[in-house]
């Protein structure tokens, strides 16, 4: 069974017996950046870390696999930004020493 929305970069899930497989499809002629945030319940492995993919056009990509725990409901709830081109954050980590004024006791 495969889970699809109608939008044209969407999350499609695949449930196999043991284990299911989540894709990203892109349906439009342009090259989509993705970032997809999973929270699940009840599978073997934690998938909390976030994935960021680029995803040609007229594609599907794997982004996950999910195994669920035996005897344990399992769910998962998702985050998906879509984005037109992956930007760069340049951050400036390193400290900056503040010039603080001397006050001499009269």
């Amino acid at each position: 069974m495969t889970f699809t929305q109608d939008k044209p970069v969407r999350l499609v899930e695949e449930k196999l017996k043991k284990r299911t497989i989540l894709h990203v499809q892109n349906d439009t002629d342009y090259e989509k950046s993705v970032f997809l945030k999973v929270n699940p319940t009840g599978y073997r492995r934690s998938a909390q870390r976030p994935i960021i993919k680029k995803i040609p056009p007229k594609s599907k990509v794997q982004m996950l696999i999910l195994i669920p725990l035996t005897d344990v409901e399992s769910y998962y709830t998702y985050n998906l930004i879509v984005n037109d081109q992956l930007e760069t954050i340049d951050i400036d980590r390193g400290k900056k020493t503040v010039k603080k004024d001397t006050i001499l006791p009269n």
